[in-house]
């Protein structure tokens, strides 16, 4: 726990101060409080959703209307579908939230809960899942969802710089909650999105609204194994066959966890060339944090992968699977790297078992 003093601006007389908390468990939270927060982004202020009272101050201290809505931040999509318990009815949204949240999007919803009346507008509700961690874990100990807005005087430009903060808003806040050891990603507000009779732009934030839409038309299915130039890569080549084949509003792709830009590997040439289907002289890809983003699911050829996938990935661990566990089987699919062919054919039949697995 670390606290400043906050040097007066112009209009103040007196020095203001306010305590910054880095670790939630610290502090005590009363219900009305109002708190500086950092959302992986950009800085904001926030409050209980449920307080009448600290909404109309931070009303008051942006000069806001009473009409325009506010971001709701949610600790996890457990709590998000506890307020929101028909969102799991559309399979297509809710797999698109479950693809770029944790993180910078915001999507508009209808919801009918009453108790979040005082922050939705005609029953819509703006709802987020932020990337910092250690915003999820005040929001997950307070057990509530907060209301989330940007640090400035309504229409005009927010302010992200903690120094200008301190200084020319430092009354605004009872506390903050905000550790400086968390990773700080692009100061970008987040992309806002609605589904109003199919996909709408809001406002284009820190994710591209076209990379969005191309998701949510057809979502890629990623494949993962080490090297990316044995497995993975028959994977993709026999699966995007196969949605060609049936028409299926999907996309495929494969990566590896070492250094891309190798050549596939020959037996698996040799093994797609046979079958007819087209390896499109694919190199080997490293698998990266856009990558992951992009990805409606990673299905990875082991437990090993997997895990390796989830250590470096914690907030995309609700979308890795082993490719066997997600088509209801038990057998990894051994690497057959440096092998004889007989070693590539038996991974190769375990592929396209689970591959037609998936399609159906």
């Amino acid at each position: 726990m670390n606290g400043f003093a906050l040097l007066p601006n112009k209009k103040k007389t007196e020095v203001m101060m306010f305590k910054i908390y880095s670790k939630p468990q610290m502090l005590n939270f009363e219900s009305d409080d109002v708190f500086l927060h950092f959302t992986g982004n950009i800085f904001g202020i926030g409050c209980s959703v449920f307080s009448k009272k600290a909404i109309k101050r931070i009303k008051k201290l942006k000069s806001r209307a009473e009409n325009k809505g506010f971001i709701v931040l949610f600790a996890s999509f457990k709590m998000l579908k506890h307020y929101l318990p028909s969102l799991q009815n559309n399979t297509k949204v809710f797999n698109l939230l479950k693809q770029y949240l944790p993180g910078n999007l915001t999507v508009i919803l209808s919801c009918e809960d009453d108790r979040l009346s005082q922050v939705t507008v005609d029953k819509k509700l703006a709802v987020r899942i932020p990337q910092n961690h250690t915003l999820r874990a005040f929001i997950e100990q307070i057990g509530i969802p907060i209301l989330s807005t940007s640090i400035n005087m309504s229409n005009e430009q927010f302010c992200n710089d903690l120094n200008i903060i301190k200084k020319d808003f430092g009354d605004w806040f009872d506390y903050g909650i905000f550790n400086p050891k968390d990773e700080q990603n692009s100061p970008l507000p987040s992309t806002v999105i609605s589904f109003e009779k199919g996909l709408n732009l809001i406002r284009e934030g820190s994710i591209d609204f076209s990379e969005i839409s191309e998701s949510y038309e057809k979502p890629l299915i990623q494949f993962v194994c080490i090297g990316n130039i044995c497995r993975s890569p028959m994977a993709e080549a026999y699966f995007n066959h196969l949605i060609k084949e049936k028409n299926l509003p999907f996309r495929t792709a494969s990566c590896g966890l070492v250094n891309g830009n190798v050549p596939i590997s020959k037996n698996s040439k040799i093994i797609m060339d046979a079958k007819g289907y087209d390896t499109n002289n694919k190199h080997s890809i490293e698998v990266n944090s856009d990558i992951v983003r992009k990805s409606m699911i990673l299905l990875c050829m082991t437990k090993d992968v997997k895990n390796n996938l989830c250590v470096r990935f914690p907030d995309a661990k609700h979308k890795i699977f082993t490719f066997a566990e997600y088509t209801g089987n038990m057998e990894d699919i051994p690497d057959p790297f440096q092998m004889d062919m007989k070693q590539y054919e038996k991974a190769w039949e375990i592929i396209k078992k689970y591959c037609d697995i998936l399609c159906d």
